[in-house]
């Protein structure tokens, strides 16, 4: 009897001791973060608020992969073995109960199921599929860039550049002059290579609001936006003067094709406080509007992007609205006309997850009278970084190569599905883990932090995607 209930006991509490060392999450990163993006759980009720427990934290992640339902499944299956197992053996032999010689592989066996459902419930399992048509994957670099990094990037499949552009840094003196010289690198490193840019037009002067997430709302804040925008689209577009201007003592720009600016997007997570205190889509509705009269009066062919909206920020409604909510709110003050496509920044603990809040957002544009503007995810990405409080940190470089391959493959599979134009990496390489930055935005790179580009195992799963040579 007691051989009897130490063999239970081993079938049992080894692959239950596996599991719950495998799910325990590791020590928080010790960078300095500013920012901590925290992830609202999708509802099961539709598209509205989430509930108001719970974050993007190491605990949304073990909820997303399901370990307590599988620990209890993995521990039935191995219970239900152990007991045919023991009938047979009675019945064979003709002799009373006893424990069969395959308990042990019966434990490893549980070890193993849970091992491998746990991994496959995690959403990095999804094996790549085709790949991207050409230009589709991109690339929103969070930091300058080079033409050596832009000559990679063409290498490797990207088809454009997606560039934060503050009007704050533009204009930080106020009216009548304007400081390009950021702006005007990266749109030169681009075109060395043949690679477009998409600008992201956000944040609001110091003279003209205390806060750079101030909207611009007043008469004067909008006659001044309206002369930023509109100066951006005369130096960058099809006619811009920027590919005129003398280069390094050249006479002209020398360039083997000239990309101007095709697209711009107004603002950047607008539904989300870090970028816009207070959220108001209908305060944004006047920002979008008079930026795209401007871009369409100056550049007839050039088309105006909706704000890239983080998918489901947790806070306050005044400061975290959920994408699918926002953009449905949008629909009331914007009509069609205005813009060309709209965008998301999906972050989700998981491709399941991911996949929800796609079909989620679709479902509210398609409401909003959006359903013929193509979604473009201008960010998307997960960090190699150690898990900590924070929903979109892998765990390792293997681990953000799995999570790059099953994420991308699905937007890439599902493009027509959910009408998907474009999908931007964020970010291109990893940043200073000593700065200060956002919670997962120091590994969230292709390449490694330091001189020079040190690939990570991210960047051949993403180039297998693109076509592209690594």
């Amino acid at each position: 009897m007691f051989r009897l209930f130490r063999s239970v006991l081993i079938v049992l509490i080894m692959p239950l001791l596996i599991a719950v060392v495998a799910a325990q999450p590791a020590a928080a990163d010790s960078s300095p973060a500013v920012v901590q993006y925290e992830y609202q759980p999708i509802p099961t009720g539709g598209d509205g608020p989430g509930p108001t427990s719970g974050q993007g934290s190491g605990s949304t992640e073990l909820a997303a992969s399901g370990i307590p339902t599988l620990l209890i499944a993995a521990v039935v299956l191995a219970l239900a073995g152990f007991g045919v197992a023991a009938w047979i053996n009675r019945r064979r032999q003709g002799r009373g109960f006893e424990l069969p010689r395959a308990t042990v592989p019966l434990a490893l066996s549980g070890a193993v199921l849970i091992a491998a459902l746990s991994f496959g419930a995690s959403g990095t399992t999804a094996a790549p599929g085709s790949k991207a048509p050409k230009g589709f994957l991109g690339i929103a670099p969070q930091e300058g860039f080079t033409a050596d990094d832009t000559s990679r990037m063409a290498q490797g499949g990207v088809g454009a550049i997606r560039v934060p552009v503050s009007w704050d840094q533009v204009q930080p003196d106020g009216r009548g002059s304007f400081d390009w010289g950021l702006l005007d690198e990266a749109v030169r490193a681009g075109a060395v290579n043949n690679l477009p840019v998409l600008p992201v037009l956000y944040a609001t002067p110091g003279w003209l609001a205390n806060k750079t997430t101030t909207l611009p709302s007043s008469s004067s804040q909008l006659s001044a936006w309206r002369e930023f925008v509109a100066a951006a689209v005369q130096r960058y577009g099809e006619n811009g003067t920027f590919w005129d201007d003398p280069f390094w003592g050249e006479p002209a720009q020398i360039f083997s094709t000239k990309p101007p600016v095709r697209e711009w997007q107004i603002w950047n997570e607008v539904n989300f406080h870090y970028f816009s205190n207070p959220v108001s889509a209908r305060k944004y509705s006047k920002v979008l509007k008079s930026a795209s009269s401007v871009i369409r009066a100056n550049d007839p062919g050039a088309d105006v992007m909706v704000s890239g909206l983080f998918g489901r920020p947790k806070g306050p409604k005044k400061k975290a609205v959920a994408a699918p909510t926002f953009i449905k709110q949008l629909g009331k003050y914007v009509k069609p006309k205005y813009i060309d496509s709209i965008a998301l920044h999906p972050y989700s603990p998981n491709t399941g997850a991911l996949e929800r809040l796609i079909a989620d957002y679709r479902k509210a544009a398609d409401k909003a009278g959006y359903r013929r503007k193509p979604i473009n995810v201008t960010e998307i990405g997960w960090g190699s970084g150690k898990p900590s409080r924070n929903a979109f940190l892998s765990g390792s470089q293997k681990k953000q190569a799995e999570q790059l391959t099953s994420a991308l493959s699905f937007l890439i599979k599902k493009r027509k599905k959910y009408r998907i134009d474009s999908a931007y990496w964020f970010s291109w390489k990893d940043t200073d883990p000593k700065g200060e930055n956002c919670t997962f935005c120091y590994s969230i790179g292709l390449f490694k932090y330091g001189e020079g580009l040190s690939p990570k195992k991210a960047w051949p799963a993403f180039v297998r995607l693109t076509g592209g040579r690594t």
